[in-house]
């Protein structure tokens, strides 16, 4: 990975961008997501707040700090130097039965606590499914997240990224959770045959799914249960997911506690300092105050160490 020396003015036609930092004297690095204050700062608000609600699932990137300036604001999270599943998926065109049934149950543990707390995603794809460098999996950018959703109080609105839309979103109907079951299911299968499910002929809203039968038939089950046209009959929303019987292997609590060794394990587990080509000219952000820190980032004594972006 290059470094490059890099100033954090933000422009308007930069709106956002994910860099990488470090503190100096310390072998820590962190991802650090700039956004300029030319978008809405309610949505900057609510993705703060719904990361602080996330802190507690080992499934979902963790918030650090933040902290806003004249020009924008700032999230630092959780440095992920596993690659993204997109990745992972791009170098190897389609992963084992084993593989896919890890990584789906991985992904189901984090949306389900999404879900408890009545945060649905909208935005679940694998450039969105990060490893970290034990090679467990991070569900990250909540940027189009919204909370307080239920069935009882759905949302309407055209959000996410539309090969991975669920059928209600591009009829603009009112839509809850089941949504991100949907684009799960998109996932899964994008992971085990290295293609979506509907190709660029066929009609998400009015066509079936196009499910190869040379799968592991209780897989071929399972995307058929999550891309149900009718959000009410979509696994994860009529029934536990947990129970289908493609996940009759996993202990979930192991599972759950991350005990459970992760199928690929990224070449290096953390990058170090020493590994970067930092540029001789350092270019150093000092942040004075932060809006929220969580109890880790004290612990770094962050407030007497500006951040070294690379």
């Amino acid at each position: 990975m290059a470094a490059i020396r890099l100033d954090f003015r933000i422009t308007a036609k930069l709106q956002r961008m994910v860099v990488l930092a470090s503190l100096p004297g310390r072998n820590t690095l962190v991802a650090v997501k700039v956004m300029a204050k030319t978008q809405p700062y309610i949505a900057a608000l609510r993705e703060r707040q719904i990361l602080q609600k996330t802190q507690d699932s080992p499934f979902i990137c963790h918030l650090y700090a933040a902290h806003q300036s004249q020009d924008g604001y700032y999230f630092i999270t959780e440095y992920l130097s596993g690659g993204s599943l997109e990745d992972l998926i791009g170098m190897c065109g389609s992963l084992n039965t084993d593989n896919v049934r890890f990584y789906t149950a991985e992904i189901a543990c984090g949306l389900q606590f999404l879900h408890g707390h009545n945060i649905i995603h909208r935005d679940i794809k694998p450039g969105n499914i990060m490893l970290d460098g034990n090679g467990h999996i991070r569900i990250i950018d909540l940027g189009i997240a919204r909370d307080g959703v239920t069935s009882s109080r759905k949302i309407r609105g055209f959000a996410g990224t539309r090969r991975y839309m669920a059928p209600e979103v591009l009829l603009g109907l009112v839509y809850d959770a089941a949504v991100d079951w949907w684009s799960l299911g998109i996932v899964v299968s994008r992971m085990a045959t290295g293609s979506s499910p509907f190709d660029f002929y066929r009609n998400v809203t009015r066509d079936e799914p196009e499910i190869p039968t040379w799968l592991d038939a209780q897989l071929q089950d399972l995307l058929i249960e999550l891309l149900q046209k009718d959000p009410e009959k979509r696994l994860g929303v009529n029934n536990n997911i947990r129970d289908h019987p493609f996940f009759n292997i996993i202990c979930w609590e192991e599972l759950e506690m991350r005990r459970t060794k992760p199928p690929f394990t990224p070449s290096k587990a953390k990058l170090q300092n020493e590994d970067l080509p930092w540029p001789k000219d350092q270019t150093f952000h000092h942040v004075a105050e932060f809006d929220y820190m969580s109890a880790s980032w004290r612990d770094l004594s962050c407030l007497q160490h500006p951040l070294r972006p690379s």
